[in-house]
């Protein structure tokens, strides 16, 4: 068994069977993807500062949302508490010794 090559613009005999090798155009198909419910790329958010050390943080943010919550002490520690939602504007931050710092909401 042989390899055979054919490049475009060659002539080809196969048992009595002429033929000559022409290119192929391959397009890429287009698509086109609209997401709902997302626009203009910016989403509220909200920092809370707690200026007196507290171990219970009530906040109340008004994003009409349960937002993402990161926690950081005076220095820019991050802190893990835990993290209760009211309800759609409000929350309850419970760390495990009173801190101060603030709350970064989105």
């Amino acid at each position: 068994m042989s390899n055979i090559e054919v490049n475009s613009g060659d002539s080809v005999t196969i048992a009595g069977v002429s033929t000559v090798a022409t290119p192929a155009t391959v397009s890429q198909p287009s698509v086109n993807v609209s997401v709902q419910g997302i626009s203009g790329g910016s989403d509220a958010h909200f920092t809370y500062t707690q200026n007196a050390a507290s171990d219970t943080w009530s906040i109340a943010h008004n994003l009409g949302k349960k937002p993402s919550v990161t926690i950081v002490d005076s220095a820019d520690s991050v802190l893990y508490g835990s993290i209760e939602y009211t309800d759609l504007n409000n929350l309850t931050i419970n760390l495990s010794a009173p801190t101060s710092g603030k709350a970064y909401l989105n």
